[in-house]
């Protein structure tokens, strides 16, 4: 086996390894963006104010 096929299957299997982000994350990027675009919609008045209910329910575990 030659380095570079030793070094291609290395980086594989670290790349394997790593965390794959949630698809939270890929559609709002993090919760704190979500959180904070939500309240300005609240507040904005696009979206009614019982949502914040659920974003404190939402970051209860946070």
């Amino acid at each position: 086996m030659s380095l570079r096929t030793l070094q291609r299957r290395v980086a594989k299997i670290e790349k394997g390894r790593k965390p794959r982000p949630s698809p939270f994350v890929i559609l709002c990027g993090s919760f704190e963006e979500f959180a904070d675009a939500t309240y300005a919609e609240v507040v904005a008045g696009t979206l009614d104010r019982q949502f914040l209910y659920i974003l404190d329910h939402l970051g209860a575990g946070v």
